[in-house]
């Protein structure tokens, strides 16, 4: 699960209890699925559900029928839905997204779903992300909290954001799209014929890829391994959360000629 996410326990003392996704192995690829037994365990325990989809980090988008279930689930224990939906915008291979909250009245009366134009249009550092809250009571209390933070948005961020939503940059995106695909499908490939051992999700969103490296036994974490013989740095899978340890996370979303260097380094210190 994305590190943040697990780092609120940390920073609010708040309990949290994780319901682990199944992971699936078909030779050099990797997915995950969802297990509904635990998903229902684990939200009998609580009284809001953190959700990420697009999945930060192993890039899975969920199914309308998912959403629908894990929705109903959630709605029969009175525990308030928070749908980070902020890489929806950065879909491969002509994927379809829908957000949990557009899936009836019902379900959106109970959902918070987080947005921002910062990871699609780069533009991270402008302080642009927003929350869509149909629930009037939901709204009112968040506005109080928000207040309370002392949270803002730039001025830089507001104009960004618009622009970026208001159908000017559709162009730039599809092209952007259409080029993280192509970046995804050459790291799949460029694994599975170079990196014998190593396995890779094939990711629906994002720009993201989770590489599993648990069959090499490295001596050390392949976070370390490849920082030191490599000269690259990933993201050390262990900061996701349980079962993360042996996998690191590769951002894909750069040049293919920066890619490739990167991909190549991994080998050549591996092999």
């Amino acid at each position: 699960m994305y590190n943040e996410f697990l780092d609120t326990r940390k920073k609010t003392g708040v309990p949290q209890v994780v319901a682990p996704l199944k992971k699936k192995t078909e030779g050099s690829r990797i997915r995950y699925d969802l297990d509904f037994d635990a998903f229902e365990k684990g939200v009998k325990r609580v009284n809001v559900f953190l959700l990420c989809n697009p999945h930060n980090p192993v890039g899975k988008i969920y199914s309308r029928a998912e959403l629908k279930r894990m929705a109903e689930i959630c709605i029969s224990h009175n525990t308030l839905i928070i749908s980070d939906e902020i890489h929806s915008e950065l879909l491969l291979d002509g994927n379809t997204f829908h957000p949990i909250a557009a899936l009836g009245r019902e379900i959106a009366r109970h959902t918070i779903t987080l947005v921002s134009a910062s990871k699609a249009f780069n533009v991270p550092g402008l302080l642009s992300a927003f929350a869509v809250i149909p629930n009037e009571e939901l709204r009112t209390r968040h506005k109080e909290t928000v207040f309370k933070m002392g949270y803002h948005i730039a001025a830089a961020g507001l104009v960004a954001a618009r622009i970026a939503y208001s159908g000017q940059c559709d162009d730039w995106l599809f092209s952007l799209r259409k080029y993280l695909t192509v970046n995804r499908d050459f790291l799949v490939k460029y694994v599975s014929d170079n990196m014998p051992g190593v396995r890779t999700t094939i990711p629906d969103a994002t720009y993201l890829a989770w590489l599993d490296f648990t069959q090499l036994k490295l001596k050390k974490s392949p976070f370390d391994f490849l920082m030191k013989n490599a000269k690259v740095a990933l993201s050390d899978g262990k900061i996701f959360g349980a079962g993360g340890e042996g996998h690191v996370r590769l951002n894909f979303g750069t040049s293919r000629q920066i890619l490739k260097r990167g991909l190549d380094r991994i080998r050549q210190s591996i092999y």
